[in-house]
């Protein structure tokens, strides 16, 4: 056996534990649960081939495919990169406790605990043994998130190995091609899958076999027609319309997969089903906010619309048709949008800040976007010596807004290093992903995906740049005892990645904050003190509000003599801060040097004491 491998098979009684666990379910001491509406409804590549395969063997739900006798063990991957991994035991029991529990709490009306009978580890997979109805139910947490990981969960045949397509299924998805290509107008943009029951190829393969419900054929063509596409963009451009007239459709449930695979399409037809309410549309809800053109003809619902017209334009705000019918213009449409947008971010955002040093800051982030994107060992050995940290953290659940429609692609690559405080809870797992000094960030920087932020100069709405001054940063040269003055840079903004196991370049947002301060002797005249990166799912960048009063709050113009008392003010404030004395003191000094700073200072009593200091 593999040296990595535990050395006999762990079997599990009960619920693995001895005795019923009292945890809720949804949740584990192993790590976050995942968030409520994502995972759930989510088709695992492994379910897209269960509906399809399912349909070649023609049983009676295609969502519930059995598995053979061969398919009793799972491979699950990405234990070892959560924060169980540093358990004892590799943190194997936390998982097959968290698998358990999660897996018993899929269905809410079942009793039902499942059971993993064996498991063993070896390398950076965990194979387990259980019943065919516990394999399957175990099968739905595939991407679920464990400790701070992404599991991936497989299903393998009596080899070990994961089972290829049959060639039934192969048969059965060139026919659903054939038929969705039958159906696509190309020039329109349209998908037409009306009257489904009536498509002679589906009746052909013996879809229907006398009954009228496309609930369980519209699954499998979704997906077959969602494989034809290499991202989301491609199915953006080629789908802009669908029509599911004829289909006796009672509500959108039935189809809620469309919503998931083609969340962008913007005319959608639903004529003659039979809708009776608005709840009929409830699974679309949150869905299709895109959606620009809505057509309920011929069903019950329709001779309500004139009450429900407002909640459905609520519900899809650039709705601007209903029913062939314009409700909306484009420019309430636009209005509608901000104001969606304006309640999402209720303060303001004012302008960035930027006061420099000698150019210091904008020298940096100049060099920043130059060379990161092309040549990070060039950017690390320019500005990081021995002293430099860096550290990274991931935000999962920042808000984002409905309007959004990017994806947010998978984080593994950044999940490793992620020190995000609030996730991870073990000092020593807080200290090993905060990494010091230039060998030490050359190699964490080595295995994040490259990336390419947009141009500063041709995109600069594209970001929010700050600077400040700082004070009390450690002086490397030991002169200062209570430190040196420095600069912190914030720069808020987004870049694309592209990971290797992900199909499609990710567009993600950003904020990374740069402390500066003066370099030692023989290393960068200018030090990264601090480099911190803070990811969360892309988000449009928040435009901040105009600086300018209105003409009623304005200030008014000073005339020279308030110039002059404002000017002296401030002068005698920094004698002030300079010496502790009073504001009026100060002023009695500088009146007498002729509001010179430096000679007010010089000519204070050689036994001044000056902020609790002999001068």
């Amino acid at each position: 056996m593999d040296a990595a491998a535990s050395t006999t098979d762990k079997p599990r009684s009960g619920n693995g534990r001895g005795k019923p666990t009292s945890d809720r379910p949804g949740r584990s001491q192993a790590g976050p649960a995942p968030r409520s509406g994502g995972r759930g409804s989510h088709i695992s590549d492994r379910a897209k081939q269960n509906i399809v395969r399912g349909l070649g063997g023609k049983q009676a739900n295609v969502l519930e495919s059995r598995i053979t006798d061969g398919g009793l063990r799972l491979q699950v991957s990405g234990l070892s990169e959560s924060k169980a991994a540093g358990n004892p035991d590799g943190g194997l029991d936390a998982l097959l406790s968290f698998l358990e529990r999660k897996a018993s709490g899929l269905d809410s009306k079942s009793n039902r605990a499942v059971k993993i009978k064996k498991s063993s580890k070896v390398g950076d997979s965990v194979f387990i043994t259980a019943s065919p109805e516990d394999i399957a139910t175990i099968l739905k947490l595939n991407n679920f998130n464990f400790a701070g990981a992404i599991l991936t969960i497989r299903a393998l045949d009596a080899s070990g190995k994961v089972p290829d397509a049959s060639a039934k299924t192969m048969e059965v998805k060139d026919q659903l091609r054939a038929v969705l290509s039958s159906r696509y107008d190309e020039d329109s943009k349209l998908l037409n899958l009306s009257s489904l029951v009536a498509d002679p190829g589906l009746n052909s393969m013996g879809m229907f076999n006398g009954s009228t419900n496309t609930s369980k054929i519209f699954p499998a063509l979704m997906v077959v027609c969602n494989d034809l596409f290499k991202s989301r963009r491609e199915k953006r451009e080629a789908i802009v319309s669908v029509t599911l007239a004829d289909n006796g459709l009672t509500k959108v449930d039935e189809i809620h997969v469309l919503a998931e695979m083609f969340p962008d399409i913007k005319n959608i037809d639903l004529s003659r089903n039979n809708l009776k309410d608005l709840k009929s549309l409830d699974a679309w809800r949150k869905k299709f906010r895109g959606m620009e053109h809505l057509i309920l003809v011929g069903n019950p619902i329709e001779a309500q619309l004139a009450e429900l017209k407002d909640e459905i334009m609520k519900r899809y705000p650039k709705l601007h048709s209903l029913n062939n019918v314009q409700v909306r213009t484009a420019e309430e449409v636009a209005i509608t949008v901000a104001a969606n947008e304006a309640a999402r971010n209720p303060f303001p955002v004012l302008g960035p800040n930027f006061q420099d040093v000698g150019g210091v800051g904008a020298n940096f982030v100049t060099q920043y976007f130059a060379l990161y994107d092309s040549n990070r060992n060039g950017f690390l050995h320019q500005f990081y010596d021995a002293h430099s940290k860096f550290s990274l953290a991931i935000n999962m659940t920042a808000p984002r807004s409905t309007e959004v429609s990017v994806p947010v692609q998978p984080w593994l690559e950044y999940t490793k290093h992620s020190r995000n405080l609030l996730k991870i809870n073990h000092l020593n797992a807080r200290m090993n992903r905060q990494y010091k000094g230039v060998q030490d960030i050359q190699t964490a920087w080595a295995t994040l995906p490259a990336t390419r932020h947009p141009d500063l100069h041709t995109q600069g709405d594209k970001y929010v740049i700050e600077c400040q001054t700082v004070s009390g940063l450690p002086d490397l040269t030991g002169q200062a005892i209570h430190g040196v003055d420095g600069l912190m840079i914030t720069i808020h903004g987004e870049f694309e990645d592209q990971a290797p196991n992900n199909t499609e370049k990710s567009l993600r947002s950003f904020s990374r904050t740069f402390v500066l301060g003066p370099g030692a002797p023989g290393g960068p005249q200018i030090r990264v003190v601090s480099d911190m990166l803070a990811l969360r799912g892309w988000t449009p960048l928040p435009q901040p509000v105009s600086s300018q009063l209105p003409p009623q709050q304005q200030q008014p113009t000073l005339t020279p003599e308030q110039q002059v008392l404002q000017q002296q003010e401030a002068i005698a404030t920094q004698l002030t801060e300079k010496t502790g004395m009073t504001l009026e003191y100060s002023a009695m000094c500088l009146n007498e040097t002729g509001w010179d700073l430096e000679k007010a200072f010089a000519q204070l009593p050689a036994n001044a004491w000056i902020g609790g200091i002999p001068r």
